[in-house]
């Protein structure tokens, strides 16, 4: 069973997402904070629209944050450490104050969000929110114990022992099909060699091996799904 204080970093963490611009600086006043907050925010609503955690929740975090740092608070709530230490850090005598007002703006940001996002020019950590089991992959996969540190392999190779492990277990409908459709929507966003390798190797210090980027992803979607095809059949209950 997991440690209480496992539970709780976690429990936190959409409101550790948001407040991350202010990791190494305090929030400004409300129109210099909103406008630190944008990349996040548009991130946080993306994933959101994906099914993930919404901006309401998010929100929730935060005020629960605000309610257990102002001074006379009793109740349940323990802010993780590392949010307790950022937020008291700042510049304010009343961090709880200056919470409130993020979860504020936080719960009003989609209101108008088509004219924010017509507006936007994205922010690379921004862009890098939309691969997460990609960019793990990549980072597991060329590192240090990885499976492309194996003499003489190659990414054809390394992608059916990849699928071999997944398929072993067998988790592989859960772990190919998002593989394959994070590097469908990276091909999407970036259309040439140059800027695939700008955003993921320059830029996050991932890998394609021997290959070309706009080689490397395709090999991956047409691996995955191959494999999907011939041993998957589509197959749940119906509701």
């Amino acid at each position: 069973m997991l440690e209480e204080e496992t539970i709780n970093y976690f429990r936190f963490s959409g409101a550790r997402t948001l407040l991350s611009a202010f990791r190494h600086r305090a929030p400004g006043p409300v129109a210099e904070h909103a406008a630190a907050l944008e990349p996040t925010l548009r991130s946080l609503w993306l994933a959101g629209e994906r099914g993930g955690r919404n901006l309401y929740e998010v929100a929730a975090e935060v005020r629960l944050m605000a309610d257990a740092l102002e001074p006379g608070f009793v109740g349940p709530t323990v802010v993780p450490d590392d949010l307790r230490e950022m937020a008291t850090g700042w510049e304010t005598e009343e961090p709880w104050t200056v919470l409130r007002g993020i979860a504020t703006h936080t719960e009003s940001w989609k209101s108008g969000f088509v004219a924010r996002l017509s507006r936007a020019v994205p922010t690379s950590p921004e862009l890098a929110s939309r691969f997460p089991q990609l960019s793990e992959f990549l980072a597991n996969y060329y590192g240090q114990d990885g499976i492309a540190t194996e003499d003489d392999m190659t990414e054809s190779e390394g992608l059916l022992l990849f699928i071999e492990e997944c398929h072993r277990h067998p988790i592989c409908l859960w772990c190919l099909p998002p593989l394959v459709a994070e590097c469908t929507e990276a091909l999407a966003i970036f259309h040439s060699e140059e800027s695939l390798h700008r955003f993921f190797e320059v830029e996050n210090g991932l890998g394609s091996g021997t290959l070309a980027w706009s080689d490397w992803l395709p090999l991956i979607v047409e691996t995955f799904t191959s494999h999907m095809r011939e041993e998957h059949p589509p197959h749940w209950v119906s509701a």
